[in-house]
């Protein structure tokens, strides 16, 4: 009977036992059942960690973090950007629906086989959806820009030591460049920072026209009491500079340059050396006699025809105000010629009647002959096809460039810069065209001076000198700054 007894009592124990192995079953299926309607361990979604949480609280935690503001750096400024202001906005619901897919893969037995051993979760990812407007961060930075961008600043020109100061460099914010750092920063979970591109730049280039106001207070200082026509041409960017350009002055010795160019138009070949002669002693020495054998050539054996022809070809290439209405020294009777330069009523510098021009004019022919020397381009092309080639243009700047006298506006470049030029004067009148092959650019420079007395030579020269050196720091200055 002892033996029953305690028969019955190992039945109780096994079925106590059993009981509680199913309540404590049940109690884990309802745990897990509770774990399984939060996202699974190791989720991450868009970089934040929201394993063990509820839908509801990983939106609200996603949302947390994204709308942390953005700290922006501009140099040694630093702001922020609240996301709202560009109207960023997660798709929770997209990301959540996704994180769904990996907490409902596995069935639940599965799952809750994982959960009684305690395996970790495996890591998931979910990539973060979201979008603000580009219009709204563009105008942002904008704003920005407006705020702290410093412009370059040119440099102060000095009427006295005719030099120009150097400007302060200067800094801008580049906004497509910072669009793409912001827009990496704003899809970042943590450390949710950006700097700025900022493109530096170095100091802004003098504006051409700070010649004008340089050259202006350089003739003030000296007490100039004439009439000074100045044309600048910056040959790389045809940027221009002008004073007085359409006053009419005598033409000078500075007409051979013309007469040298129309000599190349007339020839078909190569001149002869007599014609060679006369080009360079009408250059080189200025030789009146030798530039009206050229003239007399171009006339068919008549100096007042081929004075004639220069002009009519002058004014085919748009040059209305330079022309010879006769040849150097000629005493034939002919008509004085009119131009809109010599019927200004503001300034007379008494020019001669038949042989006159612009320092516009000359610039423009000094301009034209370069084209064609560079490039076989410009307006003799255009005009005047075929009758003259490069390979001559680039003979006649040869000429000019071998004219050396040291002085006027070779008295203004350093030592060893070429000049291709033509000089001229007269009792109060000097004039000077040229084109200047610095290292620093090349560019056309014509002077003409006028005073109503008879014009010093020591301090003519000077001027124009003084004027040469002036644009050449200009160009010198302007290489510096792009530095």
């Amino acid at each position: 009977m002892r033996r029953r007894s305690d028969t019955s009592g190992l039945e109780w124990i096994a079925i106590v036992g059993i009981v509680v192995s199913i309540g404590l079953l049940i109690m884990q299926i309802v745990a897990y059942s509770g774990v399984r309607e939060r996202l699974p361990a190791g989720m991450v979604v868009a970089g934040v960690p929201v394993g063990g949480l509820t839908r509801q609280e990983a939106g609200a935690e996603l949302s947390r973090v994204y709308s942390a503001p953005v700290e922006l750096h501009y140099r040694d400024a630093v702001f922020t950007l609240d996301p709202a202001q560009i109207s960023f906005r997660l798709d929770t619901e997209v990301m959540l629906a996704r994180a769904d897919t990996y907490r409902t893969d596995s069935s639940f037995w599965d799952g809750f086989w994982n959960y009684l051993w305690r395996q970790p979760g495996r890591l998931v990812e979910v990539n973060l959806v979201t979008e603000y407007s580009d219009a709204q961060l563009h105008d942002f930075l904008a704003d920005v820009a407006k705020r702290y961008d410093s412009p370059a600043s040119a440099g102060s020109a000095d009427s006295v030591t005719l030099t120009f100061g150097p400007g302060q460099p200067g800094y801008s914010l580049d906004i497509d460049s910072s669009m793409a750092v912001v827009d990496f920063a704003l899809r970042q979970s943590t450390n949710r920072r950006a700097a700025l591109t900022v493109s530096e730049g170095g100091a802004a280039r003098p504006q051409i026209d700070a010649l004008n106001q340089i050259v202006g207070d350089y003739l003030k200082n000296r007490n100039f009491n004439g009439v000074a026509s100045i044309v600048v041409i910056d040959l790389k960017t045809g940027e221009e500079m002008k004073l007085n350009a359409d006053v009419a002055f005598t033409g000078m010795s500075v007409m051979k340059i013309p007469i040298v160019i129309q000599t190349y138009w007339k020839w078909d070949t190569e001149p002869g050396p007599e014609t060679i002669e006369q080009v360079t002693e009408a250059l080189w020495r200025s030789s009146n006699f030798h530039a009206n054998l050229l003239l007399t050539d171009l006339g068919n054996n008549s100096a007042l025809r081929g004075a004639q022809t220069l002009t009519i070809n002058l004014r085919l290439l748009g040059l209305q105000n330079t022309f010879m209405a006769k040849a150097f020294d000629q005493k034939d009777e002919v008509s004085p010629i009119k131009s809109p330069a010599n019927q200004r009523a503001d300034f007379n510098t008494n020019p001669d009647p038949y042989i006159q021009a612009t320092a516009d004019d000359i610039a423009s022919l000094l301009h034209m002959l370069y084209q064609c020397a560079s490039a076989n381009g410009g307006a003799f092309a255009v005009v005047f096809p075929g009758k003259i080639t490069q390979s001559e243009c680039q003979t006649i700047l040869s000429y000019l460039a071998q004219n050396e006298t040291g002085v006027l506006i070779e008295g203004g470049v350093p030592e060893g810069v070429r000049v291709a030029h033509k000089e001229g004067l007269s009792d109060n009148a000097y004039g000077d065209a040229s084109i200047v092959f610095s290292e620093n650019g090349d560019y056309v420079l014509v002077e003409y001076i006028w005073t109503p007395d008879y014009l010093d030579w020591d301090y003519g020269r000077q001027i124009i000198a003084d004027i040469s050196r002036a644009v050449y720091n200009y160009f010198d200055q302007q290489v510096a700054s792009n530095q």
